[in-house]
């Protein structure tokens, strides 16, 4: 391309973007960022040992129980009650949206020689298993302990607390009071290192002759220990606020109950992602500590539960993780080993003996890819090798283990493993449209960061991308879901009535996701653009999944992620906002514009207006009068997820790119320019959104980079650190521009620099 030609289509193009091309600073992403920073935080920030029933954010098991162990009781997971003699509330229908669990022990009576108590330890059931030689945590650092209690029983009860082997004195506890107990005056003085007992709460015969009750909230240290983890101590931010319910022993659980401590690896993505989108300082440090915590659980999988790892040694990751500190402090029973990742899970009351249930411990294609482009991104923009290293392992683990190598099918890419309690090793042959376009986004991604390898990771993009486009349907305009093997029965969310080939059948069943990912991630790639008319997909999901909902004394208008359940799901909402906005840009339309101005009104109206809403993130559902519905109906049902209306990070980062014109299935495609080029006025309003790339000859190579000219006279300094040319050698590098100095400085990781 001439230069005249090269500039031509470049202003087009930034034409395009500055009409409808991101926006940050509006009031949606200045509500919803804060968020996003205090949930990748929220583990540093704290030191809990209690905050809720199976909280991320706990330190130690409330399980070491001594004295008369028959006469002492804890139920972590009760919902306060002012009037209920017990202190807890049983129905179902309780649900405490302020202080969520509280943690209620009940001391039977006495004699007056007789006492009973019980530690928080670290592992769970410690002293039972004879004080094993393991792991403790230490609390250099930590000034006091704090907590709420109270005591239903009239006139109180007395009891001590301690932290280690040492107490306090006696404290009689009646109504609610926040104790603040310095270490200091603990005794004996307690030690910090290697603490086991975090906490402890005892009483006897002679000072609770007739038992009683107690509630405690909130259990923590402060300030928290400056290094509390020996084993690593990355964390996943919480994808879903949670509040207090009573938890079932049945399914159907309520969402409450079931998603406390789950970080999913998507979520985890979209969240580094938009945090690299705006580039504070802040967002830098927090999107780099979240993705050091994608790698450490990349290389340190659950033994206990192990993903298949492919041939060659690449491996994939789980759907989630349990957020806060991502390492296990000791092995646990089901074997995992110290320093290996936590997975998601939640408690199961049962008569017998609660159970824990791991959740989301599978792994699909789809979340795998989010986790390639926020690798990817992070990257690009903060220049760890280690982060590109880590994508390609995981694009390599999905070619190995998902591709279908069946020619006589549709192509693409399985689905995933399927979660437990199946066999790990148990993978979903079915596969689904929007997971296929995830994967083709994620590998062009590869394709332009991964330089030595950028024809074959682009091949294997247009595997998915192929069967992407093979799913779609000229008489609706619109995507199918994906395919099943062939003789699957119809079922909820499952319609195999399409075309067969090979062993398997489309699933004719409608999803918004099956038609907006489509649209986000292939609309603009050059193999794709011209095969439809890309605004069909996007006039679909306007047509089929708007909805109009009344809840909390407002109306709401969004989307549902299908068509047959009624009630709005807003990370879906914004999704349909961005395939609008990213289908005008193409076309140089406005076409949606005033759709999407009027969902973008709605999606601020839900941030600060819907049910169980904070202000800042966005709810991940909204259905009718939710509000009044009890806890277990408190979520959009479709047939493969329930949406809570609990805020949640999907919705909320969604809606940051909806609102901000940030399309991350895109992959920013490399516009090549002359040494010349680079000194345009031009490039100072194309360098937010591409990516650079020069060629010439390498001299004044340093450290920390070298000058890179085409023959012009007009070279181009470029910064890499870790490269390996030498002065004279001829060469590509690719990345940021800023040509406000001179000469223009080009940013390129090491990935991105290639000799000729």
């Amino acid at each position: 391309m001439s230069r005249i030609a090269l500039l031509f289509a470049l202003q087009v193009a930034l034409a395009v973007e500055v009409a409808v091309g991101p926006v940050l600073g509006s009031p949606i992403s200045d509500a919803a960022y804060p968020l996003l920073a205090g949930r990748v935080t929220e583990s540093a920030s704290a030191f809990a040992i209690y905050r809720d029933a199976d909280s991320a954010f706990n330190h130690g098991y409330p399980s070491g129980f001594f004295g008369e162990i028959s006469k002492v009781r804890v139920n972590a997971a009760c919902v306060h009650s002012d009037t209920d003699p017990s202190g807890c509330c049983a129905a179902a229908e309780c649900l405490d949206t302020t202080r969520g669990n509280v943690c209620r022990i009940t001391f039977d009576a006495l004699s007056l020689w007789e006492y009973a108590g019980v530690n928080w330890e670290e592992p769970e059931n410690w002293a039972a298993l004879g004080y094993p030689a393991s792991n403790g945590y230490n609390l250099t650092g930590a000034e006091k302990l704090v907590f709420e209690a109270r005591s239903p029983t009239p006139g109180g009860i007395q009891v001590r607390f301690g932290l280690g082997s040492s107490q306090t004195g006696w404290q009689t506890v009646t109504d609610w009071q926040t104790y603040e107990i310095p270490l200091s005056t603990l005794s004996p003085a307690p030690g910090l290192l290697d603490v086991h007992v975090l906490f402890s709460v005892v009483t006897n015969g002679y000072h609770c002759p007739s038992g009683g009750i107690l509630i405690l909230d909130n259990i923590r240290l402060e300030p928290p220990p400056a290094a509390p983890v020996g084993a690593g101590s990355r964390s996943l931010p919480l994808s879903t606020q949670t509040f207090g319910v009573v938890p079932a022993a049945a399914d159907p659980f309520p969402l409450d109950q079931v998603i406390r401590n789950v970080a999913s690896t998507y979520e985890s993505a979209l969240t580094i992602l938009a945090l690299l989108e705006r580039g504070e300082p802040s967002d830098l440090a927090q999107a780099r500590s979240a993705a050091d915590a994608l790698s450490y659980a990349l290389h340190h999988d659950s033994s206990g539960r192990p993903l298949p790892t492919a041939p060659d040694g690449s491996r994939g990751l789980h759907n989630a993780y349990s957020a806060g500190e991502l390492a296990l402090m000791n092995a646990q029973p089901g074997g995992a080993l110290a320093g290996e990742s936590r997975l998601a899970g939640f408690t199961v009351p049962f008569e017998s003996g609660a159970q824990y249930w791991l959740l989301m411990d599978g792994a699909t294609g789809g979340n795998n890819a989010f986790a390639i482009l926020a690798l990817v991104r992070a990257y690009q923009i903060l220049g760890e090798p280690r982060y590109l290293s880590d994508a390609v392992t995981v694009g390599r683990w999905i070619y190995s283990q998902l591709l279908d190598p069946d020619p006589s099918g549709y192509g693409g890419y399985f689905l995933g493993y399927r979660d437990s309690p199946a066999d790990p090793g148990d993978r979903n042959t079915g596969k689904s449209t929007e997971n296929n376009a995830d994967i083709f986004a994620a590998f062009m991604a590869l394709s332009q960061a991964d330089a030595a390898n950028r024809q074959e990771w682009a091949r294997r993009a247009n595997v998915a991308g192929d069967f992407v486009m093979a799913m779609f349907d000229v008489a609706s305009g619109r995507f199918f879901t994906g395919t099943v093997p062939s003789g699957t029965q119809p079922g909820p969310g499952v319609d195999p009535t399409g075309a067969v080939r090979g062993g398997e059948v489309i699933n004719v069943y409608d999803f918004l996701d099956a038609s907006s990912f489509p649209v986000l991630a292939m609309a603009g790639a050059p193999r794709y653009h011209g095969q439809i008319d890309w605004r069909r997909p996007v006039q679909h999901i306007a047509s089929r999944f708007a909805q109009t909902v009344s809840a909390g004394g407002a109306t709401y208008r969004g989307f549902g992620l299908d068509g047959g359940h009624p009630g709005i799901a807003w990370e879906f909402t914004a999704q349909a906002v961005a395939a609008m906005k990213h289908v005008d840009r193409l076309r140089s339309e406005t076409a949606f514009a005033s759709s999407i101005a009027d969902y973008l009104a709605e999606i601020r109206k839900a941030q600060t207006g819907a049910p169980f809403g904070d202000g800042k993130g966005l709810a991940a559902a909204t259905v009718g009068n939710g509000q009044s519905l009890p806890p277990v109906d408190q979520c959009l049902e479709t047939p493969h997820q329930r949406i809570p209306e609990r805020v949640g990070l999907a919705a909320t980062a969604w809606a940051i790119f909806a609102d901000s014109g940030i399309n991350v299935l895109a992959p920013k495609y490399p516009v090549v320019i002359t040494n010349r080029d680079a000194a345009q006025p031009i490039i100072s309003s194309a360098r937010s959104g591409f990516l650079f790339r020069v060629n010439g000859r390498v001299s004044d190579a340093s450290a920390s980079g070298f000058l890179l000219d085409d023959g012009s006279g007009s070279p181009v300094r470029v910064l890499c650190g870790g490269h390996t040319l030498s002065s004279g050698d001829i060469a590509e590098a690719c990345g940021t521009l800023d040509n406000n100095s001179s000469p223009p400085v080009l940013i390129a990781p090491a990935g991105l620099v290639v000799k000729h």
